[in-house]
């Protein structure tokens, strides 16, 4: 395959997907948003994901955005919105992967997602997600 083919096949694609989800635990939806993030995205998003969590009972939703590439001032403030939604359907969003443009974006939009969980990458907050939700791992001699 050619890379033109390649990466017109990698645009056709995340155009229409913006985001894969996985169950962690019981109590734990995964989502890992990819590509440009922009408001029609972002609000299917937002659909999906309280839609699945409202399904499968989740307390937990962890919100990867470490293979985003771009996002704009508006959608910044839609990711609060995002977090806010979830937060009023009884789920704890945990965010992570943000890069330095992804929260330089954040803060020039004035967005304030303090009311929420950042930390730095999915194995923190798989951590954070299983202190949560009551789990402890342990390594197996």
């Amino acid at each position: 395959m050619n890379a033109e083919k390649m990466a017109l096949s990698k645009k056709h694609i995340s155009s229409e997907v913006a985001m894969v989800t996985n169950e962690i635990t019981e109590d734990c939806i995964y989502t890992g948003l990819f590509g440009t993030i922009d408001s029609a995205r972002i609000n299917t998003i937002a659909t999906k994901l309280t839609e699945l969590c409202e399904s499968k009972e989740s307390s937990v939703a962890i919100i990867d955005l470490g293979n985003v590439d771009a996002i704009d001032t508006a959608v910044a403030g839609y990711l609060n919105d995002l977090g806010r939604i979830l937060k009023f359907v009884g789920v704890t969003p945990v965010i992570c992967g943000i890069t330095g443009e992804l929260s330089r974006t954040t803060v020039k939009a004035g967005v304030d997602l303090d009311d929420f969980i950042i930390v730095r990458n999915l194995k923190e907050a798989l951590k954070k997600s299983y202190e949560l939700t009551g789990y402890k791992v342990t390594k197996i001699d």
